[in-house]
């Protein structure tokens, strides 16, 4: 129900709600890869891949993703978009202490940045764009 008759709901093909979708698709993916193949995520990730100890964090990582995957697909299909923007925002702290850790880990600082920067980065554009007022066209 929209309390406001004056807004118009949150269209799924708006450019925030598909960057919404292309970031939940790729957290999906990121899933999937850690819970198939997590020798090839734990590289991906910037986690040594020298032993079979790594596996058991790649699993916590895949439902982490899993987690995050599903509530943005749910958040966008509701059209909660205020909602999506606080939590893309609030979640940009987990690329903020994977970044840490792997660079705790002996990555790179180019490394950790480009992988995980990247994601504090595009996070804090996405969370950005949800929360700014919509512009209502008559």
């Amino acid at each position: 129900m929209n309390p406001n008759p004056t807004q118009l709901p949150w269209k799924l093909n708006s450019p925030t709600a598909l960057f919404t979708l292309l970031l939940g698709a790729f957290m999906l993916f990121l899933s999937l890869r850690a819970a198939l193949d997590p020798i090839s995520a734990a590289r991906g990730f910037g986690l040594p891949d020298s032993g079979s100890e790594v596996i058991p964090w790649l699993y916590v990582k895949a439902g982490r993703d899993l987690g995050l995957a599903l509530a943005m697909f749910a958040l966008v299909a509701i059209r909660q978009r205020q909602a999506a923007g606080v939590f893309v925002l609030a979640c940009m702290v987990m690329p903020t202490v994977d970044a840490l850790t792997v660079l705790h880990g002996g990555a790179s600082l180019a490394f950790a940045l480009a992988v995980h920067g990247s994601a504090v980065v595009y996070g804090a554009v996405l969370g950005t764009a949800l929360l700014r007022p919509k512009q209502v066209t008559s």
